[in-house]
């Protein structure tokens, strides 16, 4: 039985010959954005006499779509590797990562049908604690890629275990709208929808930016958490100090080790992890002497993700 949507080398073959080039511009084209590929090899993957598979050829493919005028991830899609992963991974429903009462009743309040759909590819969160030792905000940067066509939003559950604080208020930066938004004061949960500006196709990516602010006073925090539940090519975590907040010591952690991590000179701590699988990862800080003003060990989780 044939793939309604075509072998690779058959997705390749129309593509070269809609956009008429020859194989030798194309990898001209190609050497011009830096992704070395030969002639020869381009002629086996049209040919079907081979298929890319190394990581460095997979990341030529990207920029192949650009030559050829073809939607991003077009030809990744239909590398065998890629349509049986599409259909044997399952990814664990949200309710996987919250066994609060209050979370998951907040999540039945959403529309969650597109979540398994999304693959994460990176992830960046950016923490500011002020003067106060407090936590004033908190910025989430995002890029997914559709598995299938479809997709319209993105749900996000945050929660903090302060109930003396109040919620932060939601705001998107780009890549979508707020929609329905959801909260449970007393469990320190806020979730919502975030809408894409329009329906993904599979393939495609979408960039989404979202701030948590606290305004006023926000919780005390001594641990930030990422709870991930989906393989995630890239993770990038920030936690920026006032200066006149700077902890004694910061440790990154994920659930299999720890390690301590410095302030660069902007009193921030970093920590990249590549290749992540699902589980646990953050980072946690400590200061010389009691907090200010403490109204509790909070430590707030992230998710989904």
């Amino acid at each position: 039985m044939s793939d309604p949507a075509g072998t690779f080398a058959d997705t390749l073959r129309r593509a070269i010959e809609q956009r008429g080039l020859s194989l030798d511009r194309i990898q001209a084209r190609l050497d011009e954005r830096g992704a070395a590929v030969s002639v020869a090899t381009l002629s086996y993957w049209k040919s079907g006499r081979s298929e890319p598979g190394r990581r460095s050829s997979l990341t030529t493919l990207a920029h192949l779509e650009e030559v050829l005028e073809l939607r991003r991830g077009e030809l990744v899609g239909v590398l065998p590797r890629a349509r049986e992963r599409s259909r044997r991974t399952r990814v664990p429903g949200l309710d996987t990562l919250w066994e609060q009462d209050c979370a998951t009743a907040v999540l039945a309040l959403l529309d969650t049908q597109w979540d398994t759909e999304l693959d994460r590819v990176m992830l960046h969160d950016r923490l500011l604690v002020g003067a106060d030792r407090r936590t004033t905000s908190l910025t989430v940067r995002q890029a997914m890629r559709a598995r299938c066509d479809g997709p319209d939003r993105r749900v996000l559950l945050h929660q903090q275990d302060d109930p003396t604080v109040p919620l932060p208020r939601l705001t998107v930066v780009r890549g979508a709208r707020l929609g329905r938004l959801e909260v449970a004061p007393e469990g320190g949960v806020v979730g919502a929808e975030l809408h894409f500006c329009q329906p993904l196709r599979r393939g495609e990516t979408v960039i989404v930016e979202y701030e948590l602010d606290w305004g006023g006073v926000g919780p005390y925090e001594v641990e930030y958490t990422r709870r991930l539940r989906t393989p995630l090519r890239e993770l990038l975590l920030e936690v920026e100090f006032h200066r006149d907040a700077r902890p004694e010591s910061v440790t990154a952690f994920t659930h299999e080790r720890e390690a301590l991590v410095g302030l660069d000179l902007e009193h921030r701590a970093t920590v990249v992890h590549a290749d992540n699988t699902p589980g646990t990862t953050g980072l946690r800080w400590s200061w010389p002497d009691e907090a200010p003003v403490s109204t509790g060990s909070a430590q707030p989780s992230l998710g989904p993700s």
